[in-house]
C-alpha cells in the first residue's frame, strides 16, 4: 500500500481516492497525474485493498478491470458493502464490455473510463464524481441543519413533545416522497429544497403546495422581465425559502399571529432576518439571501428591516412581496378576511409605487391574465372570470367546510355552468388554483 497526502491542512482537506491496478506502471501514472487534487491510496491486490476499506473510509474509488485473482467487478461489488456512499469508477478496456456492464449493474459503478485514457478527460471526470459526492454530502449537513433546528424549538414549551411527534411523521413521509422522486427528479439540490418546503409548510400550518406556487409564479415574473435564466433560478430558490425562517418562531407565536392588510404582525417581522441567517449557513445558498432579508422592504422605504428604497431592494425581494402578499389575500390560512382574486389585485394597484414596484404588479397581473410563460408546471390564481375548459385543479375546492371538486379534476363547460350558479347564488366569488 502506497499513501499520499497532498493539501494546505489549514484549507479543507482533499478527497480520500483509492487506486487499484496490479500494475505498478500505471499506479504511478495516476500518482503522478492526481496527487495535487486528492488524497491517495493505492494497491496493487483487491484483497489488501479490501482489508483497508474495512477499517478506513475512503470518498472515490477507481478500480482496473482485468485483475488476477478478483476483478475489478468484483473488487467494486464488495466495496459497496464496506462504503456505499463512495464514488466509484472503473478502468477498463473497450474487450472487456460484459464484464463492465456487470461492474455498472452490480457495483453501483458512477462511470466507466476505458483504457489507455486521456489525462484531461480523466481529470475531468473525476472532479465531477468528486462534485457529485461533495453535493450528497451538503444535503446530508443541510438535513442536520433542519434537524438542529427543530431541536431548538423545543425549549419554547415542553408540552411540544406531541407536535414534534407528528412533525418526525411528517418528516419521514417527505423523506419517502423524496425517495421517490430521486429516480426522476435531475438534481439532487431540488429535492432538499423539495424537502424544505414540505418542512416549512407543516411547521406553519399552510396549505401543502402553496410555497411550490408562489416560487413558480415568482419565477414566470423574472422571466417575464426578462432576467437571463440565473437570476430567475435564483428568485425561484429564493422564494421557495423565504418562510425558512418562521421555523425560528415558537408556536405561541404561530398560533397569535393573525394577518393584517395594512401591516406586518411585529411578531413576523424578523424571521426574514432569521431565515437569511439558516440559509446563508450553506455557503452555495448565499446569493439567496439578500432576497429572503428584504422580502418585507417597501419601495418608499417604510419597510423592514432597513427602510431600503426602490431599487436598493433586490429585485428578487420586490418581486416576492408581491406574490406572497397576493397569495396571503385570496388563501392565508390566517387571513380571516380573504379576498377575491379581482379585489386583491385592486388593494395591491393601489399601494403601487409605495409597497410595491409598480412593474413587476403588472408583470405579475399579466402573467394571471394571459398564462402566457414557458415554465410548463406554472400553477395560476384565478377567479372564475379567468378559468378555462381543460384547466386542472391542483387543490381541492372547499366550500362551507365541503370538498366541491377534488384536486386533479378538470373543468368543463357543466362545472363552469355550476360554478357560476353557486356565486350567483351565494354572492360570492370564488378562488380557484389551476395548471
Amino acid at each position: 500500500m502506497d499513501v499520499f497526502l497532498q493539501g494546505n491542512l489549514m484549507e479543507s482537506s482533499p478527497l480520500t481516492l483509492l487506486l487499484l491496478d496490479d500494475e505498478q506502471d500505471i499506479i504511478n501514472a495516476l500518482k503522478r497525474l492526481l496527487r495535487k487534487n486528492f488524497t491517495l491510496v493505492t494497491f496493487t491486490e483487491g484483497q489488501v485493498a479490501l482489508d483497508y476499506l474495512r477499517k478506513n473510509a475512503v470518498d472515490l474509488i477507481m478500480s482496473d478491470m482485468r485483475m488476477p485473482n478478483m476483478d475489478g467487478a468484483q473488487f467494486l461489488e464488495k466495496s459497496r458493502d464496506l462504503h456505499p456512499h463512495a464514488i466509484r469508477l472503473l478502468l477498463t478496456g473497450y474487450s472487456d464490455m460484459d464484464s463492465t456492464i456487470k461492474a455498472i449493474n452490480e457495483g453501483g459503478v458512477y462511470c466507466y473510463i476505458g483504457k489507455p485514457w486521456d489525462n484531461d478527460a480523466l481529470k475531468m471526470t473525476l472532479d465531477k464524481a468528486a462534485e457529485h459526492y461533495m453535493l450528497k454530502k451538503e444535503a446530508k449537513e443541510l438535513s442536520a441543519n433542519l434537524l438542529s433546528a427543530n431541536k431548538e424549538l423545543e425549549r419554547f414549551n415542553k408540552s411540544l413533545e406531541e407536535k414534534v411527534a407528528l412533525r418526525t411523521s411528517a418528516l419521514e413521509a417527505s423523506k419517502q416522497k423524496l425517495h421517490g422522486a430521486l429516480i426522476t427528479q435531475k438534481s439532487l439540490l431540488q429535492d432538499v429544497l423539495d424537502m424544505m418546503s414540505s418542512t416549512i409548510e407543516y411547521r406553519t400550518g399552510s396549505g401543502a403546495g402553496h410555497i411550490k406556487r408562489i416560487a413558480l409564479q415568482c419565477k414566470a415574473i423574472a422571466g417575464h422581465l426578462n432576467f437571463d435564466e440565473v437570476i430567475c433560478r435564483h428568485i425561484y430558490l429564493s422564494a421557495l425559502l423565504h418562510e425558512i425562517g418562521k421555523v425560528g418562531l415558537s408556536d405561541e407565536i404561530l398560533k397569535q399571529s393573525q394577518f393584517d392588510a395594512d401591516s406586518v404582525h411585529e411578531c413576523f417581522a424578523s424571521h426574514p432576518v432569521i431565515g437569511a441567517k439558516i440559509v446563508g449557513r450553506v455557503k452555495r445558498f448565499s446569493v439567496l439571501t439578500e432576497n429572503i432579508r428584504y422580502q418585507d422592504e417597501n419601495v418608499d422605504g417604510t419597510g423592514v428591516p432597513e427602510h431600503l428604497v426602490a431599487d436598493a431592494i433586490p429585485i428578487g425581494a420586490r418581486i416576492i412581496r408581491v406574490v406572497k402578499d397576493f397569495d396571503q389575500l385570496i388563501s392565508g390560512k390566517d387571513n380571516a378576511h380573504k379576498m377575491s382574486i379581482k379585489d386583491a389585485k385592486s388593494w395591491l394597484t393601489s399601494r403601487t409605487n409605495t409597497w410595491y414596484d409598480e412593474k413587476i404588479v403588472m408583470a405579475f397581473f399579466s402573467i394571471l391574465t394571459n398564462r402566457q410563460t414557458v415554465i410548463e408546471e406554472m400553477e395560476y390564481s384565478v377567479g372564475l372570470e379567468g378559468l378555462k375548459v381543460g384547466d386542472t385543479l391542483i387543490e381541492d375546492l372547499v366550500l362551507n367546510g365541503n370538498i366541491m371538486m377534488k384536486e386533479g379534476q378538470q373543468i368543463n363547460d357543466v362545472i363552469l355552468i355550476k360554478l357560476g350558479d353557486y356565486e350567483h347564488d351565494h354572492n360570492v366569488k370564488l378562488t380557484l388554483f389551476v395548471r
